[in-house]
């Protein structure tokens, strides 16, 4: 009966261990959670999308009443109105906007999808309408109205979105509802009966200017070389919970040397590591394939983005390892932290927006209180979108704000935890 002995001294260590338990039965609720908010309600939770509409119409007179009409104007209005079937929760919440400022909203995620209605968008489709009674009259097909002559509506948005790939479907189902709806009531009103079936216009799905030839890994690669600076922070945790065991910090202690010239100083070759980390995964991705914009510049500012998020990830490891005994343990511990905070900050996908208020303009989202969210912005801008360094100092700003913060955080923890158990 000694193995019941012995089970019974596994079970009273496993106990023990409070942190290594805490790992096995909480680090899978983490998963559960992050996938149940983005997948768990697909389908049932109505979510208002935010839509980037540029109508450029100019309008068109009607044929026979000369009534002057706008259809782009109409079209705007019905996406503002739209709502989720057996409910009143709104579509989308339109903003109505310049091409170029659509383009912004989407980069900063402000925006989900955008449509661009042509200036001719009520001319062709008047005249396309008038060629088509005629033709009825006379007998013969309408050239005007084949597919190849077919108005483009242009929508657009992040391929990687979640929120483009539900707006989209529900925008092309939208435009040929309206085309539907729009050929009845015209030919009731002109013909008084059925005329040959009219394809006025469709919806055209296309990437953001600059990343048509985009593939999905393209969009997801800042995403991953996110995670690997994150992971970084389970590799400085083991590291320094390693020394504290060998008795490293403690000797260095007996030199007076403060805590802060020790952390600061480990800072110095980690945030090198982190800057050779960016350059190997830019290198790898691009041997896989990847497509960027902005030329050798934007692989200069991803690199410095990049080591501004390593010092994030140091200082994150530094917590960590305030809290671990050993250093499989902090390892342990930093992959349970890691791998949630990637979720969370959309690395992999975006979670839904939950925002907390408005600073300079910008929208301010509960996941903005981490640096990593801002370093991740600031990855895709230079790499999917070409955007220079202009574009990219507000979330440079943030991300070093928080940065600071995290790493006082984890200085005063470690030196408080560690350190002062040594001296």
């Amino acid at each position: 009966m000694k193995f019941i002995s012995v089970a019974i001294k596994d079970f009273k260590e496993l106990i023990r261990d409070r942190r290594g338990l805490f790992m096995i039965l909480l680090f899978p609720m983490f998963f559960m959670i992050i996938f149940g908010i983005v997948y768990g309600n697909m389908g049932q939770t109505n979510e208002t999308y935010n839509l980037a509409v540029v109508n450029l119409d100019e309008g068109a007179k009607m044929p026979l009443t000369n009534e002057e009409v706008n259809f782009g104007d109409d079209l705007a209005e019905i996406f503002s109105d739209s709502e989720y079937e057996d409910s009143d929760v709104k579509l989308f919440n339109v903003i109505n906007t310049s091409e170029s400022s659509a383009n912004k909203l989407i980069q900063l995620k402000e925006a989900d999808a955008m449509i661009i209605i042509p200036k001719n968008f009520s001319q062709t489709t008047v005249d396309k309408m008038e060629d088509s009674i005629a033709a009825e009259k006379t007998g013969t097909t309408s050239a005007n109205n084949s597919n190849k002559d077919t108005l483009k509506l242009l929508i657009s948005g992040d391929s990687s979105s979640m929120g483009f790939g539900v707006s989209q479907v529900a925008l092309i189902k939208i435009i040929g509802e309206y085309q539907d709806n729009l050929v009845a009531n015209i030919q009731s009103q002109t013909s008084g009966s059925s005329v040959e079936p009219l394809n006025l216009f469709e919806g055209d799905v296309e990437s953001v200017s600059g990343t048509e030839s985009f593939s999905q890994f393209d969009f997801l690669a800042p995403g991953m070389m996110l995670f690997a600076i994150l992971l970084l922070a389970t590799t400085v945790a083991a590291s320094l919970t390693k020394e504290v065991e060998k008795g490293t910090l403690a000797r260095l202690r007996i030199s007076k040397m403060r805590s802060f010239d020790m952390l600061f100083g480990a800072l110095i070759p980690w945030s090198i590591v982190a800057a050779i980390q960016v350059l190997i995964l830019l290198t790898v991705a691009l041997i896989m394939g990847f497509n960027w914009q902005g030329g050798l510049n934007s692989i200069v500012l991803a690199m410095f983005i990049g080591v501004i998020g390593g010092i994030g990830s140091i200082a994150l490891g530094m917590i960590i390892a305030s809290f671990a005994k050993n250093d499989t343990q902090a390892f342990n511990l930093g992959i349970m932290v890691v791998v949630p905070t990637s979720f969370v900050v959309g690395a992999f996908f975006q979670l839904p927006q939950v925002v907390i208020g408005e600073i300079m303009g910008r929208s301010f989202q509960i996941y903005d209180v981490l640096p990593w969210t801002h370093i991740l912005n600031a990855l895709k801008s230079v790499l999917i979108y070409g955007n220079g360094l202009s574009a990219i100092t507000y979330d440079l700003a943030w991300s070093a704000v928080l940065t600071t913060i995290i790493f006082i955080i984890g200085m005063g923890l470690f030196s408080r935890l560690r350190l002062s158990a040594e001296n």
